[in-house]
């Protein structure tokens, strides 16, 4: 199994732990859910979902971004690998988009790229590979959906990009992988 560059520098500064029945990170108890439950909830009520995801998700991100930037400004007492995260976030948009990146991928909701970002307007198109919610979706279906079914995935999205964008935007699925697409299309904005 590979692990992700954030979880291997989250462990060696000890900001990320399992064991006991305990995930924590930054300071914060997590859980792991699987995609089936996850895909249940969200068919409950996707509104409410989309919501909880959105707000969640900016909250995090923003402690992630926020937490690595005090720490990145104690070099000599911290790692270089973590020193350079703090660096990556706090000196390059690049830098913080592909840390954001990252910690998306880490959540397992899917490989997170972006095709397109407009700091002008706000908006961004962004693909997730992999969904792990479409996956599920079509496991349990077995065909392919009249429409896309990501909506946990793009309340993240709208979260993280709030974010980035330092101004409350909202994200919708254009396409989706259950729809027999190659991977999930979301416009943000």
């Amino acid at each position: 199994m590979v692990m992700s560059p954030l979880i291997k520098k989250l462990m060696f500064v000890r900001q990320f732990d399992i064991g006991e029945g305990k995930i924590e990170m930054l300071g914060d108890r997590e859980i792991m859910i699987s995609a089936s439950v996850l895909l249940e909830l969200q068919e409950q009520d996707q509104s409410k979902l989309y919501e909880a995801a959105k707000t969640s998700s900016f909250k995090n991100i923003k402690g992630v971004i926020e937490h690595s930037k005090v720490y990145g400004g104690v070099k000599e007492v911290m790692s270089r690998e973590f020193a350079q995260l703090g660096k990556k976030i706090g000196n390059s948009e690049e830098g913080t988009i592909r840390v954001l990146q990252e910690v998306f991928n880490v959540y397992g909701l899917g490989n997170m790229a972006i095709q397109n970002m407009d700091n002008k307007n706000k908006k961004a198109v962004v693909t997730v590979k992999d969904s792990a919610l479409a996956e599920e979706w079509v496991g349990k279906n077995k065909k392919r959906s009249a429409k896309p079914v990501c909506t946990l995935t793009a309340g993240v999205l709208a979260g993280v990009f709030s974010y980035i964008f330092s101004k409350k935007v909202e994200c919708a699925e254009e396409s989706c992988k259950t729809q027999g697409k190659g991977y999930c299309l979301f416009n943000v904005g």
